[in-house]
């Protein structure tokens, strides 16, 4: 029993590369399959109930985030390297945890779009995710991250507890650069090494015309953020459709 919990913690079952193997496939199942049995059940509960939920998910999620990373810092791994948040993903499953704890809602567009996209980018490029034939506290953990970061924003939108504010999209823009600044900057002055966590020279080479792939991947992660603005919109009826597209909303103010 101990040497199981000591695998699970610490050293693995069968490390390796496992990706698209059994705890990566059904993952994804059980993620997929979860949506619309969350949507229906919670289509019927009230606002209050939907965010208290959300908030244990929050806390239950960020222990694991805590645990697993005092796991690598209790291996070796400088503690700043280990806790600060320079994964995208990292970024948001702290940060939409602390908004959810402490009921922030000035930002929180970003951290609910930006997740959702992180969270399915996991699943089909699941670099070093997947490192062992089975459950390890590690694999646990990033599923429990990526899923809370993708669900919670699906729920939150689709029984509308939250909706997107088109008028304050600019908060998602000044997230954007931070996250950026992040990694770039602020990554070497706090672990003078660096790290390429936002993929930005890979696995997949956008770069076109000569331009460097940081613009494109900026201009996209832009684009992709104000498609989830107007699919947001148009769920809500705030879109018309008339001669081009007119926000309701903004023109009522």
């Amino acid at each position: 029993m101990i040497h199981t919990i000591e695998q699970f913690m610490l050293t693995g079952f069968e490390p390796g590369d496992f990706a698209y193997g059994l705890v990566h496939i059904g993952s994804i199942a059980l993620m997929v399959a979860s949506i619309p049995i969350l949507i229906l059940v919670y289509l019927s509960k009230p606002k209050e109930r939907i965010i208290r939920d959300a908030k244990i998910l929050a806390w239950i999620t960020l222990l694991f985030y805590i645990v697993r990373r005092g796991v690598d810092v209790y291996q070796g791994k400088p503690f700043m390297e280990a806790f600060w948040p320079f994964y995208l993903c990292n970024v948001n499953t702290v940060f939409l945890s602390l908004y959810l704890i402490f009921n922030i809602q000035k930002g929180r567009d970003f951290f609910l779009i930006t997740g959702m996209s992180g969270a399915i980018l996991m699943f089909v490029v699941p670099e070093g995710v997947f490192n062992d034939r089975f459950l390890t506290l590690q694999i646990f953990e990033s599923l429990l991250s990526h899923y809370f970061i993708f669900i919670v924003p699906i729920v939150f939108l689709a029984t509308r507890t939250h909706e997107l504010n088109l008028r304050k999209s600019w908060y998602s823009l000044v997230g954007l650069l931070l996250v950026l600044f992040n990694v770039e900057v602020l990554q070497e002055l706090l672990t003078n090494r660096y790290v390429d966590y936002l993929f930005l020279n890979g696995p997949i080479n956008l770069s076109i015309f000569g331009i460097p792939q940081v613009y494109i991947m900026f201009v996209l992660a832009v684009l992709y953020v104000y498609t989830i603005y107007i699919i947001n919109y148009a769920a809500l009826g705030k879109i018309r459709f008339d001669n081009g597209i007119i926000l309701q909303h903004e023109l009522k103010g």
